[in-house]
Order: C-alpha cells, then structure tokens, then sequence
C-alpha cells in the first residue's frame, strides 16, 4: 500500500473558506487516492472538522474546492 497525504482549500456559501488536510491510502493506484481524499475532504466538511477561515460563522454548501495537493510518502 503507498500512502499519500493531501491539503485541499476551499470555499463555500456566504464567501467562507476552508481547508482540509490528512493522509489516504492506495494500491499504487493515484487516481483512487484523488478520489478518496474528496470523499474524506467532504466528510470532515460536513462534521466541522475542517479548519475555516472564519470560526464560528459556519459553513454551508455548495462547497467548491480552489487548491489540492497530493502527494506520495
């Protein structure tokens, strides 16, 4: 298994920002680590575990992502 560790940032409704960082991990295969780095992205959105420009003003959708890294460790 390779792991792969990522930041996306981001924004949502009413001009809030995001970002969300951690590791997934992956059979060789980078294309499902992409995938799976949205998917925990999303999560930690939608359970305000990400870090947001702004505490405590909340974070609605429509989320949209401006910035993802990825990289193999």
């Amino acid at each position: 298994m390779i792991t792969y560790t990522y930041e996306i940032e981001g924004s949502a409704s009413g001009g809030q920002t995001w970002k969300t960082t951690g590791t997934v991990e992956g059979a060789g295969d980078f294309t499902g680590a992409v995938y799976d780095a949205i998917g925990d992205s999303f999560v930690q959105l939608t359970k305000g575990k990400a870090i947001y420009g702004r505490p405590g003003v909340g974070c609605s959708g429509p989320y949209r992502m401006t910035k993802m890294t990825i990289r193999e460790t």
